[in-house]
């Protein structure tokens, strides 16, 4: 079995003996209810929906532009009248002559 480096075990020791100088301590009391009424008395919470509700909108418009295109795109392939002789071909290929 390989004997350990020196300067490794002197780490591992620092480390487990490592303790945090000060514990986290609790915000003092209703120090969060002031910093959630400061942030609505401020106005940027009415701000921000109205700027998420503005691009929601002009996602869902170019999402329904793009859907209306694409489908008008697969009408328009479906409508037009194939090749005649792609047409041709592909019955000839399709049908087995006695």
């Amino acid at each position: 079995m390989k004997h350990s480096d020196p300067s490794l075990d002197r780490l591992l020791r620092a480390a487990g003996g490592y303790r945090p100088a000060a514990v986290a301590e609790a915000p003092p009391f209703g120090f969060t209810a002031r910093v959630i009424a400061g942030w609505l008395a401020g106005g940027s919470a009415r701000e921000s929906i109205a700027l998420e509700v503005l691009w929601f909108r002009r996602a869902f418009l170019c999402a329904i532009a793009l859907m209306a295109l694409s489908v008008g795109w697969s009408f328009k392939t479906d409508i037009a009248p194939p090749n005649d002789e792609a047409a041709i071909a592909s019955y000839d290929a399709g049908v087995d002559l006695p």
